[in-house]
């Protein structure tokens, strides 16, 4: 019988990534006393924006960390994977390598981190996911990038009340980070007396338009719009928010605080598109120790120096993720089962994107207080005034 096409497009994916995976590495050649970091990011497919400049990110930490000595004089390795931006080619990848790293960095987006968190806990093998939009459990293998969704939209609702606008509609995705997104947003409206969210609309990521969704919800009359999708998904909604001629001010996940967002939706970015945004996007180095400012200008440099830009949200999360792996490595004893124990002890870890706090119960190590709203302009993102 023969094969089915969408068989052998699967068999040849997965091949692809095996090659892939077994020509992967940072640093040189593979060395027997080497520490190793597996990274499965998304560097094809829908969420690419985000995977390229995190494995980028996590390419300059292991350069870093190397260029200081290593990990107590062993080098630190990267084992390096596509998820092609789907969860059947992320568990593909997590189960080639889960055996061979000491932890692992990613995926990229919520649907891809939860789809390998099953093996990141039975295996107990760190997971550092690079999405904000799970919610690692207390004690797991399992911790995520930058700040919650509900600080997020917790600042980014703050941040409208104190101009008054407090009628909220809302567009989502139906994947995983959208539907955090909208959960996350019901539940900090129903902590702030008097934000009401007035409509909100669901549409698949593929779509192709959102128009019928769009009209329902600015039909409530809402005094702001909250997109909550990242990608060719987000950019549709913003299209059409364009082509009906909605005027009301947008905000929009964290995952779009990349130059290639901004690139694909230059002909139709709103007049006010606002981000909630970590510390790598509004600080001026003022408010941060001078190892924190000296880290951030390092960064900005070497990247500029390596990839010819400015590094955007993925750099930086996945920038951050190897240097605390590295720091809980040189830490730890050497079972790799009890990593995690060693890294959610860590505290005031410096990094680019802030200054990490883990606890037992709290596998992210950033807060509210790490979040303020940028602005889109002029092609970048500019701090808003005030937090």
């Amino acid at each position: 019988m023969p094969i089915p096409p969408r068989v052998l497009a699967l068999l040849a994916s997965a091949l692809a990534a095996s090659l892939a995976l077994l020509a992967s590495g940072c640093g040189g050649g593979r060395t027997d006393d080497a520490y190793r970091i597996g990274v499965i990011t998304s560097q094809t497919g829908a969420s690419s924006q985000l995977g390229l400049g995190e494995l980028q990110g996590a390419q300059l930490a292991a350069d870093l960390v190397n260029a200081r000595g290593g990990i107590h004089g062993r080098q630190l390795e990267l084992v390096v994977a596509d998820d092609l931006s789907t969860p059947v080619q992320a568990v593909l990848a997590a189960r080639r390598m889960i055996d061979n790293v000491d932890a692992v960095v990613g995926p990229s987006v919520a649907s891809t981190c939860n789809a390998i968190t099953p093996l990141a806990q039975s295996s107990r093998t760190v997971q550092y996911c690079l999405s904000p939009g799970i919610k690692p459990a207390p004690g797991g293998q399992v911790f995520s990038a930058s700040v919650a969704t509900t600080d997020l939209i917790r600042r980014t609702l703050d941040s409208w009340r104190a101009r008054g606008i407090t009628r909220i509609g809302l567009l989502n995705s139906t994947d995983a980070s959208g539907q955090e997104g909208a959960a996350s947003l019901r539940t900090a409206v129903a902590a702030l007396p008097g934000t009401q969210l007035v409509a909100a609309a669901t549409f698949e990521p593929g779509a192709v338009s959102v128009t019928s969704q769009l009209q329902a919800v600015t039909s409530a009359g809402p005094q702001a719009l909250v997109v909550w999708s990242t990608g060719a998904a987000a950019a549709v909604a913003l299209k059409a928010i364009s082509q009906l001629g909605v005027d009301l001010p947008v905000a929009t996940t964290n995952g779009n605080l990349t130059y290639a967002f901004l690139r694909r939706i230059a002909d139709y970015t709103p007049a006010t598109l606002l981000i909630p945004a970590t510390r790598n996007f509004w600080s001026d180095g003022t408010d941060r120790s001078p190892p924190a400012a000296g880290l951030e200008a390092t960064f900005h440099r070497d990247f500029q120096a390596r990839f010819g830009g400015q590094p955007d949200f993925g750099p930086g999360v996945a920038y951050d993720a190897v240097l605390l792996l590295a720091d809980a490595l040189g830490r730890h004893p050497g079972d790799r089962t009890t990593l995690n124990e060693t890294l959610e002890r860590t505290t005031g870890f410096v990094g680019v994107v802030g200054t990490y706090r883990f606890r037992p119960d709290d596998h992210r190590g950033l807060g509210l207080d790490d979040v303020a709203m940028v602005r889109v302009a002029g092609g970048g993102f500019i701090a808003e005034q005030g937090r």
